[in-house]
């Protein structure tokens, strides 16, 4: 008897582990709905994107979907490299470089992490010879980038300090900005606020001494990350008024990405303050700007959680569910990690133990698609849940594994937290027995 409809779980297990079919997974994931047959089914609460089904058109749909990008995928990699061999035989090696930034940033809109950095890699050897450091100076910088995004964060931070450096001695001004802002992006990944808020005040600081009227978009997205920053550092006030400073720039600047973030962040501020509902409209206001599904997932589990902190368990729910079809949409599995984990946690502060496939589902995207970072905070906040359900030294596993991973990474403020965790469980940890 031939079979009417498949579940995700039981497709994705039939593909090869072959790196040119992770576009066809991403279309199964996005292709898949929730079973109808299973709407009433209490345990559907608890269900990831695994247990969505698919009918045998809808493969087809995605078999031809992926067959189109893959093809259009080769196309723009050989049209890229094109570009890249007519320069150097030009003997314009600064445009070969420049082409194969082009191409890494291709690979970056695309959600190629990996390509780019090697693009990038490769603009940096053609850059190196050459008089005008320009093209040296954005290949570092698009390599602190990728880096950063694949929470390489030492890497990140060479290739940034590398970058501004040669920014300052060639009198780039504008280039030594965005190398100083990104270096404060990776401080800010790592939990060292101190350190990325000084880096945030020496970016502002340049644009200043550029004059008024110059790099507002710049001076927008500091004020962006300064509000962020002293958000983190519980500086509220001074939060909220580097924020305004930034909603007024992007009254005039139009910037949809850059608003959102702006919004979402003053949303964050709102919640510190126990204004809910000032918090919620933010994130509505997020939510309505023409921004990557992507952002409108992590925006969507800022909802969600603002929701249950308020009691609101049912409204929560909805939104992360909103933030799940947000994420599949995506097509980014770091977005739908995160938001899985977020999940988990909205399961936990219900107390339902169920909402451990949310974690689990997290960890398993993480360890797959090399999310330390991820995997980390997930094993933070599933320790909590392990310990809640009794489950002490299976906490302190978790604990253990995400102290380690946060010490590679340098991620000082949730190292922090796990010690804080694991010291608070030694005295949950039942006295080992002496031996006979």
């Amino acid at each position: 008897m031939s079979l009417s409809e498949v579940t995700v779980e039981q497709l994705l297990q039939l593909l090869p582990g072959v790196e040119e079919l992770e576009v066809l997974r991403l279309r199964v994931i996005s292709a898949a709905v929730p079973d109808p047959e299973r709407e009433w089914d209490s345990s559907i609460s608890y269900s990831t994107v695994d247990k969505r089904i698919l009918s045998p058109e809808d493969i087809e749909r995605s078999l031809q979907q992926s067959q189109e990008e893959l093809e259009q995928y080769i196309a723009l990699l050989h049209a890229g490299l094109r570009d890249v061999f007519r320069s150097f035989f030009a003997d314009r090696p600064d445009e070969a470089a420049l082409h194969m930034v082009t191409l890494g940033e291709r690979h970056e809109a695309s959600g190629r992490a990996r390509g780019a950095r090697s693009c990038y890699e490769a603009a940096l050897r053609l850059s190196l010879p050459l008089t005008d450091k320009r093209p040296q100076i954005l290949a570092l910088r698009r390599l602190g980038r990728v880096s950063l995004a694949l929470a390489e964060f030492a890497d990140a931070t060479a290739y940034y300090e590398r970058s501004a450096q040669l920014a300052r001695d060639s009198e780039d001004l504008h280039a030594q900005i965005i190398a100083l802002t990104g270096a404060g992006n990776v401080l800010l990944y790592q939990g060292r606020w101190q350190e990325a808020e000084q880096a945030y005040v020496a970016a502002l600081e340049l644009v200043e001494a550029g004059g008024q009227g110059r790099m507002v978009l710049e001076r927008g997205q500091l004020f962006n990350n300064l509000g962020n920053i002293n958000h983190r550092l519980n500086r509220q006030d001074d939060a909220e008024a580097w924020l305004n400073r930034a909603l007024e720039t992007w009254k005039s600047v139009a910037s949809p990405l850059d608003h959102a973030v702006c919004l979402a962040n003053l949303g964050h501020v709102r919640v510190q303050q126990g204004r809910y509902e000032e918090a919620r409209d933010c994130y509505e206001a997020a939510l309505a700007l023409p921004v990557p599904p992507s952002v409108k997932a992590l925006t969507a589990a800022d909802l969600a959680e603002v929701y249950m902190v308020e009691g609101h368990m049912s409204e929560a729910e909805k939104a992360a569910r909103v933030a799940e079809e947000h994420a599949i949409a995506a097509g980014s599995p770091y977005t739908l990690g995160y938001m899985y984990r977020n999940r988990g946690n909205l399961a936990r502060a219900r107390g339902h133990e169920d909402g451990f496939t949310f974690y689990e589902k997290a960890l398993q995207i993480a360890r797959e698609k090399g999310y330390p970072s991820l995997e980390a905070e997930t094993l933070l906040d599933y320790a909590e849940l392990r310990r809640q359900g009794g489950g002490v030294e299976e906490a302190q596993a978790y604990l253990e594994r995400a102290r380690e991973l946060f010490t590679e990474l340098g991620a000082v403020q949730n190292l922090a937290r796990a010690e804080k965790a694991l010291q608070a469980l030694s005295g949950e940890l039942p006295l080992a027995s002496a031996a006979d």
